[in-house]
C-alpha cells in the first residue's frame, strides 16, 4: 500500500498531484507547526508572463512556534484576498484556451467560505482531485484517532505504521532526513521511493513557458481532461535501495 504525507499548500504545484494520483492513500499533515513563509500560505501565478507571488494573511493570535496548520485562521480584518485574487485570475486568464469550461469551477474554490487556512486548501485540491478523476483515497490527519509526539523521521514513520503502510512515497525535499532513518523504516518493512518528478511543457499563454506555477494556470491553459494526462506524464519514481544508505 503506497501512501503519501503532504502538508496542504495553496494552488499547489502539478507534481502535487501526481503525489496523490500515484498512491492508494494520501494524507493532509496538517498536524505540524505552521510555517507562514511556506507553500501553506503562498504561491505563483502566471501573470502578464511573469511570475507574480500571491500570500494569504493569517491571524497572529497565537506565537509562532504554537500555530499548528491545523489551527491557523485566515485574517480578513484589511481585506478579503479572495476577492483579489479572483479578479486577477479572470482578468488574467480571460483569453486561456479553457476559460469558459474551469473558471466557475475556479471561482468557486477561490470564493470558498472558511476562516481556517487547512479547510481552505484541503478544499482546492480536494475538489481538484474529483474532477481530475483521480481514485486516491484522501485523509486529513487532525480529523482521525492517530496522536503522536515524535518528531520528523520518527513521526512519519509511526504514521506509516498507523495506516499499515508498505511504500511511503516522498517528495525529494525530505531526502535529506528520511535517508538518515532507511534502517528504522526497513526494520519496519516499510519502502521508501522519492518522486523524481520530470516537468511537462503545456500550452500556456504568455511569451515563455514558466514551470513550477500553480495548478489553476494548468487548468485554464489545458482544462479538466488534459490535465490529467499533462500531470501523469512527468511521473517518475524511484524506490531507495538500501545499500545505497550503507
Amino acid at each position: 500500500m503506497k501512501l503519501a504525507l503532504m502538508q496542504p499548500t495553496f494552488n499547489p504545484w502539478i507534481g502535487y498531484f501526481d503525489l496523490i494520483d500515484y498512491v492508494d492513500e494520501f494524507v493532509f499533515f496538517d498536524t505540524v507547526q505552521l510555517n507562514q513563509q511556506s507553500w501553506q500560505t503562498r504561491n505563483k501565478l502566471k501573470i502578464q508572463s511573469k511570475e507574480l507571488l500571491f500570500s494569504i494573511p493569517i491571524l497572529k493570535d497565537k506565537s509562532t512556534k504554537e500555530l499548528l496548520i491545523k489551527d491557523a485562521k485566515i485574517n480578513f480584518n484589511k481585506f478579503d484576498f479572495r476577492k483579489k485574487i479572483s479578479r486577477t485570475l479572470e482578468q488574467n486568464y480571460k483569453k486561456a484556451p479553457y476559460f469558459n469550461d474551469v473558471n466557475s469551477f475556479i471561482q468557486e474554490l477561490i470564493l470558498f467560505n472558511t476562516q481556517y487556512l487547512s479547510g481552505y486548501n484541503i478544499n482546492i485540491i480536494s475538489e481538484i482531485v474529483k474532477k481530475l478523476e483521480f481514485k486516491t483515497k484522501i485523509i486529513t490527519l487532525s480529523k482521525t484517532d492517530y496522536h503522536s509526539k515524535f518528531a520528523k523521521e520518527d513521526l512519519v514513520l509511526d504514521i506509516c505504521k498507523h495506516f499499515n503502510t508498505t511504500n511511503y512515497i516522498s517528495p525529494l525535499g525530505s531526502k535529506d532526513y528520511l535517508d538518515k532513518a532507511i534502517d528504522k523504516f526497513n526494520n519496519s518493512n516499510i519502502d521508501i521511493s522519492y518522486q523524481y518528478y520530470q516537468h511537462p511543457i503545456y500550452q500556456q499563454i504568455g511569451d515563455e513557458f514558466l514551470p513550477y506555477i500553480g495548478i489553476f494556470d494548468l487548468l485554464y491553459n489545458e482544462g479538466f481532461k488534459n490535465s490529467a494526462k499533462i500531470i501523469r506524464s512527468g511521473r517518475k519514481y524511484e524506490k531507495v535501495e538500501l545499500n545505497e544508505n550503507r
